[in-house]
């Protein structure tokens, strides 16, 4: 199991090759084996896990099937609610916290099937990107990129199948990157964040990560639609993308992207940039040109600063907590880091923020004016590979570097995206394309995620 696809998996389900149970076991055994270094789960629900297994085959025996995530084990990270279950999002604030009942999330996959083997790690209240004290599967003296980095070190390690991340900055795409797996950020509020507990509420995302494309697609299918419980949320297509990725295997086509115009972001947006990570995003751009992809180069893509992202983000990082009572009025529970993030969302005046608010909708709108011309952006996730656990001041030649500098501006736009393997550093760390689509345009980044993955073995690669 370690190493099985989703997609696979849920067809040895249907067929009776291998049991939930038998799924769920593995995943036990392996999170066994390997968490102990990993730090990757918080939580692991060993009892519900094997109740909720059994329930599945039941299901089974008796003909009902709920689709493809029927029976598979799949991780949550810990700031989303699971009815019953510890909620301690990576602070000591919420120790003794268990969740009253499941986020929708939650709700959807339980509804689809799905065994939620436990729940993953996540950097302090989702403020942060390295995710302590979770480490890089590949090298553990690395970080796996936060916040959601448990979630994509369980995936990578082969402690489930899938997994649900949040993304606020970057927070699915990065962990992604640095832990070679697939991770999508839908567009804002196509997945609802009922029962997840909010970082900004104007900038967080749901999402999947798995080892494929078409792994998250049959996630995202499952846990995406309205939900009048979250005031964010809209009514957008229904998530049907796994068929549309899985019509050319079934007729044994190639993958074609022919007619789909990539466009890739001038120098002046993703610079500075490690030399190993410009190789790997132009070779493989050079893949998507071979399955027929249009690719137009320069793309003029305005850069915001992260200041900008701050200005948005930390006041409403600063309310969330202060209306549920934990800040400042429990302030020393919190890490420092988290404290002094918090503490200086208080003194960015309602002028300032609604100024930050006005700059990003004409951001916005100008990425959009460029989605016009191109379907999809093609660029690095990450600016460089996964960092020392213990770097503090990250530096391209000497110019400082943000892990966020090229997946915040799709959150203050609030469009898709994905970021998924494209290549390895001669060291033996994994390195992270991104795709951008347009609003509601999933099926287009996963299309072109899945055409590029039938034809490389990156995200098949496993670890030693």
């Amino acid at each position: 199991m370690p190493y099985l696809s989703l997609a696979l998996a849920a067809e040895e389900i249907r067929s009776g090759i291998v049991t939930p149970g038998e799924l769920v076991a593995e995943a036990l055994e392996r999170i066994e084996e390997r968490d102990g270094a990993i730090k990757a789960f918080v939580t692991v629900m060993r009892e519900q896990a094997y109740k909720d297994a059994e329930q599945a085959e039941r299901e089974l025996r008796t003909g009902l099937t709920r689709g493809p995530l029927h029976g598979i084990p799949i991780g949550v990270k810990d700031i989303m609610g699971v009815r019953g279950v510890r909620m301690t999002a990576g602070s000591r604030v919420l120790a003794n916290y268990s969740a009253p009942e499941d986020a929708a999330v939650v709700e959807l996959l339980r509804k689809a099937g799905a065994i939620i083997i436990g729940k993953t790690n996540t950097h302090e209240f989702a403020y942060g990107t390295y995710t302590p004290p979770t480490r890089n599967p590949w090298d553990t003296t690395r970080i796996p990129g936060g916040s959601s980095g448990g979630s994509a070190a369980a995936v990578a390690a082969g402690m489930c199948l899938g997994a649900l991340g949040t993304d606020t900055g970057g927070s699915i795409r990065i962990p992604a990157a640095c832990c070679g797996v697939t991770g999508l950020k839908p567009t804002y509020g196509r997945v609802s964040c009922f029962g997840v507990i909010p970082l900004s509420w104007t900038l967080d995302h749901v999402g999947p990560l798995a080892r494929s494309a078409e792994d998250c697609a049959f996630i995202f299918d499952a846990i995406t639609g309205y939900d009048p419980r979250d005031p964010n949320s809209v009514s957008g297509p229904p998530g049907r993308t796994a068929p549309v990725l899985r019509d050319g295997a079934e007729k044994n086509d190639p993958p074609s992207l022919q007619g789909v115009r990539i466009g890739l972001p001038r120098a002046s947006f993703v610079d500075p940039l490690d030399p190993e990570v410009r190789q790997a995003w132009r070779t493989a751009v050079r893949v998507l040109q071979e399955a027929g992809a249009a690719v137009i180069v320069d793309v003029d893509v305005p850069r915001p600063t992260l200041e900008l992202y701050r200005t948005i983000q930390r006041p409403e990082a600063t309310l969330a907590h202060m209306q549920r009572g934990w800040f400042p009025a429990r302030a020393e529970a919190y890490g420092e880091n988290t404290r002094r993030h918090l503490a200086e969302g208080q003194k960015i005046s309602a002028v300032d923020y609604l100024r930050a608010q006005d700059e990003r909708r004409r951001f916005a709108s100008a990425v959009r004016s460029v989605l016009q011309r191109v379907d999809t952006l093609a660029l690095p996730t990450l600016p460089l590979p996964a960092v020392p656990a213990d770097m503090e001041d990250i530096t391209i030649d000497g110019i400082p570097v943000s892990l966020l500098d090229l997946t915040l501006p799709f959150n203050l736009a609030q469009l898709p995206a994905i970021s998924f393997p494209c290549g390895f550093t001669k060291s033996g760390l994994p390195l992270g394309l991104q795709v951008v689509g347009k609003p509601f345009e999933e099926t287009t980044i996963l299309r072109v995620a899945h055409a590029y993955q039938q034809l490389t073995d990156w995200h098949r690669r496993e670890i030693p």
